[in-house]
């Protein structure tokens, strides 16, 4: 099997700086992986991503690239399963879209890391580890990409971490949504860079000039965290100009703040009026399923009416989907 060891906790060890990578992690894991693999009768190749990284740095193009140095070495060494170590900030972020860019890879994909560090007393990353390995070397060859972590494995596309302490750090907004469609026929030469997902949540005292505010920055697309149902202060003078304008330059995807339900445009006046400025329903998603679907999709070329179809069916098992 393949460990990938990307950054993080995990790989840290305590400074006077407060947590820092640890220069001797690789030596470390190559014992950790060594103790849990061998009374299972596997055998592991060890790979790093250069320089490591401290996870709250990521941006749009840490999980491209970890997906192309996993598919190349799958392509190479043909491992059972695929393990990624990856830091809990924005893990939930990378294994969203890793679900997306592995979701063909055929080998099982499971990504995990700690709270703790390796060292620390009590560490959660050894439990977390051999979770993982477990998971990756019984799943089926099609398996979706999993997290592990605190006891738990959960679908990589509807996980959110909820808890910056305790060990149980991650949880699943909801099961997979049944019957996924699968993944659109998107060739390699259809990736056209690396897009930009930016968010904005609703909030009471939000003006149209904090919405121009928000894609001030020029992203390549906005998701809106909307209230209930996928509601947002349309009374506010200009609000639906506002979005409509923004909504012709780039894709606006709507989804709930609510961890449940997801976004129904029709139950309400206001929502109603949300869709009629051009904003497309983003269902059940995740924030980070969201931010991860529509980077994907932006990076393979989809553009239009075929995104706007795109975002609201499900792929696989992101989302629920809107009736057709």
């Amino acid at each position: 099997m393949l460990v990938f060891a990307t950054g993080g906790t995990i790989g840290m060890r305590e400074t006077d700086h407060g947590l820092a990578p640890d220069p001797d992690f690789p030596e470390v894991l190559e014992r950790l992986v060594a103790s849990i693999c061998g009374p299972l009768g596997i055998s592991a190749r060890i790979n790093h991503l250069l320089p490591p990284i401290d996870s709250a740095n990521a941006d749009a193009e840490t999980a491209p690239k970890i997906a192309r140095a996993i598919r190349a070495r799958v392509r190479t060494h043909r491992p059972r399963g695929v393990v990624i170590t990856h830091g809990t900030d924005t893990l939930a972020y990378t294994a969203a879209r890793l679900a997306f860019e592995l979701g063909d890879l055929g080998v099982p994909v499971v990504v995990t890391g700690s709270q703790l560090a390796h060292g620390a007393p009590d560490t959660d990353a050894r439990a977390n580890l051999s979770l993982a390995i477990r998971a990756s070397v019984k799943a089926a060859p099609g398996s979706p990409v999993t997290v592990a972590f605190g006891g738990a494995l959960l679908p990589a596309v509807r996980t959110t971490k909820h808890d910056s302490r305790a060990l149980t750090a991650f949880r699943a907004e909801s099961k997979l949504a049944p019957r996924p469609l699968g993944l659109p026929r998107l060739s390699a030469q259809e990736h056209a860079g690396l897009a930009r997902v930016l968010t904005l949540r609703f909030v009471p005292g939000m003006t149209v000039a904090d919405v121009r505010a928000a894609v001030g920055g020029r992203p390549d697309a906005l998701v809106l965290e909307c209230y209930g149902s996928g509601n947002g202060p349309m009374a506010r003078p200009g609000m639906t100009a506002v979005l409509r304008e923004i909504s012709a330059e780039i894709p606006v995807v709507a989804i709930s703040q609510c961890a449940m339900g997801g976004v129904d445009f029709s139950r309400y006046a206001v929502g109603q009026e949300l869709a009629g400025s051009g904003v497309i329903d983003g269902t059940d998603l995740t924030l980070e399923a969201a931010i991860a679907k529509l980077g994907y999709l932006l990076d393979c070329g989809v553009q239009g009416s075929d995104l706007r179809a795109l975002m609201e069916r499900n792929l696989v098992g992101e989302c629920a989907g809107v009736a057709h």
